[in-house]
């Protein structure tokens, strides 16, 4: 069972269990898929989005995903699903590289005003992994996050399909509608 818990109903304690789980979690799956044979192996970092998920091509240059920056496209998702990256020309979800897992532990919305209501992870279009309703937690402002009950994880080579849920239309620059997610992979590939 999936579900979103503002940052507010967490201790320091367990915001730092949240992320050592969702470590853990993706150190067992990249084991499981032979990246590595030991923990020592393997290197855990925080996700930089156009670099992990490779969006550059679908992106306008300087803008969004394209920097690394977490935003939606403009004027989207009014009672839709909608691709969660900022871009102008969606070619397709991305694709884990080879050697790599993800592993996504919150999101977060920083608009002073959220649109957004919901969060969905999808394998390819046909594979729903999670969805988290998150307007009621979000949008108090009291934090801007909320943290997964379980984390959401993805195996190399798996299409990483990220969509939102907006009561209405995202502003004309787009929302910063981000996420936390590690990338756990073997030493040396990024990070030696």
């Amino acid at each position: 069972m999936s579900y979103a818990i503002p940052t507010n109903e967490l201790t320091l304690n367990a915001i730092v269990q949240y992320k050592e789980r969702a470590i853990a979690a993706g150190i067992v799956r990249a084991k499981a898929k032979g990246i590595a044979a030991s923990d020592e192996e393997l290197v855990v970092r925080e996700m930089l989005p156009s670099f992990d998920l490779g969006l550059l091509a679908g992106l306008a240059a300087g803008v969004g995903y394209a920097l690394n920056y977490y935003v939606t496209a403009a004027a989207v998702g009014a009672g839709v699903w909608a691709p969660a990256p900022g871009v102008t020309a969606w070619v397709a979800d991305p694709t884990m590289a080879v050697g790599r897992v993800a592993v996504f532990y919150k999101a977060y919305d920083a608009a002073a005003n959220p649109m957004v209501t919901a969060v969905r992870f999808m394998i390819a279009g046909a594979t729903t992994k999670a969805v988290f309703f998150i307007q009621e937690l979000i949008d108090n402002k009291l934090e801007p996050e909320v943290w997964f009950s379980e984390p959401v994880v993805y195996d190399p080579q798996d299409i990483v399909n990220m969509d939102f849920f907006g009561r209405a239309a995202t502003a004309a620059g787009g929302e910063e509608l981000g996420y936390g997610c590690f990338i756990i992979e073997r030493v040396g590939a990024v990070v030696s």
